[in-house]
């Protein structure tokens, strides 16, 4: 008798704490645990709090204790999840950059050759100068020394996979028919120097400079298409002016 009442009472006992739970756990969710999708997000906002404070403060100067405090995480999450602050750094460091998550427009089937690379220079310069590339490489020039295998490794890659996607938009031409390229590599890599010129020594130094505007990317992509090409039709200089009057209606937008 008495272990039966023993037994009993245990199980009373349990399916209190049970109804407990039950009451403080989401629905959908018995377990208690965050579900997939918020995991992410906290992670989302690790990643963006500590890209913030490690570009604002320094890598020295930001503690996984101020990124645990001002992502409202616990500091053993992020160890968790991330591990130490160089992992977390070094994730902040690799996270996708502008030019991987902003697509370069395929040429367009009625596209004039002026305008199809008019519209590439302009991607060039805006992705070479996003807020977000600027504030990376910026990070990244003050931390070499500190890493210096690890920036290595973080902008040639970077500089390899822009440079391949710049290259694939000249093969598209060539695959077209609009230009005759046997080198697009080649042509890829001039016309990236060409557009951005030494703005990013400037710029990625901390200093401010001015980005290149429509007027100069177009006597810039003119120059390229005459140079390379050796263009020199009326036809052309007949595209030239359209293209001049397309980029100069997008930059007034």
């Amino acid at each position: 008798m008495k272990a039966d009442q023993a037994t009993n009472g245990t199980f009373r006992r349990a399916n209190s704490v049970k109804n407990q739970l039950h009451k403080t756990v989401p629905n959908g969710n018995p377990a208690g645990r965050p579900t997939l999708d918020e995991l992410e997000r906290r992670k989302a906002k690790v990643m963006q709090i500590a890209t913030e404070l490690f570009v604002r403060e320094g890598y020295t100067a930001t503690s996984l204790g101020d990124i645990a405090k001002s992502a409202g995480v616990a500091t053993r999450t992020l160890y968790r999840h991330f591990g130490d602050k160089k992992a977390i750094f070094q994730s902040v460091m690799f996270a996708p950059a502008p030019a991987a998550v902003v697509p370069l427009a395929k040429v367009g089937d009625d596209e004039l050759l002026f305008d199809a690379m008019m519209r590439t220079a302009e991607y060039v310069r805006d992705v070479s100068f996003h807020p977000t590339t600027v504030d990376m490489m910026r990070l990244a020039i003050a931390e070499s020394k500190r890493f210096p295998d690890m920036m290595q490794r973080l902008i040639t890659g970077s500089h390899a996979r822009f440079n391949a996607k710049i290259r694939q938009f000249f093969d598209e031409l060539v695959g077209r028919g609009m230009v005759q390229d046997d080198d697009t590599e080649a042509s890829a890599e001039m016309f990236i120097h060409l557009i951005l010129g030494d703005t990013p020594l400037l710029i990625f130094g901390g200093w401010e400079a001015p980005l290149p505007r429509t007027e100069k990317l177009i006597q810039k992509v003119e120059l390229f298409i005459r140079g390379r090409r050796g263009y020199r039709s009326e036809e052309f200089a007949q595209a030239v002016g359209r293209g001049r009057r397309n980029a100069q209606v997008r930059d007034s937008r």
